[in-house]
């Protein structure tokens, strides 16, 4: 049961604003390492992850921070979410990003979450108690990006960064 005395930063969000967000932009230093995780990812040839911070600004969810996992737990498709739900914690981080660098049939990016991101999501957000800001890169321009927790989830339309 969720407590009464917190407000969800979604609803939140709603109640403030009217609507909720339907854009995502970025700071000048979180494109910059978005580009550093893409090229990575590539170089590396595995799906790497980030911790990000966002916030809610009118109808613009932006991020204003990212910071790449390193070491151990850094490919999202080898090893399980631990190292990132531990890691990309409130109040310093919102959520994650992650790279999906396999293409669908070998030619098509897999540009949505999959089950599994789904499940890592919800524990996030079930574990902080909080809405959470989860992006996926997906190519080396473009990412997709929602909000998901306890207040639901609101998908944002994909963009560049």
């Amino acid at each position: 049961m969720r407590s009464l005395r917190a407000v969800p930063l979604l609803a939140a969000t709603i109640l403030a604003h009217r609507s909720p967000p339907s854009a995502v932009a970025f700071t000048t230093d979180a494109r910059a390492e978005l580009h550093r995780l893409w090229s990575l990812s590539l170089a590396s040839k595995t799906e790497r992850v980030a911790c990000l911070a966002s916030l809610i600004e009118g109808d613009t969810v932006r991020i204003t921070r990212v910071q790449l996992l390193d070491g151990a737990g850094i490919d999202s498709l080898a090893v399980g979410a631990q190292a990132s739900l531990d890691t990309c914690a409130p109040p310093l981080w919102q959520g994650t990003v992650h790279t999906h660098i396999a293409l669908y049939d070998g030619q098509q990016p897999y540009a949505r979450f999959s089950g599994a991101d789904r499940g890592v999501m919800q524990t996030w957000g079930q574990r902080w108690k909080s809405q959470g800001t989860f992006c996926l890169l997906y190519a080396e321009t473009t990412v997709h990006c929602e909000l998901d927790g306890p207040s639901g989830i609101l998908i944002l339309p994909s963009t560049t960064y």
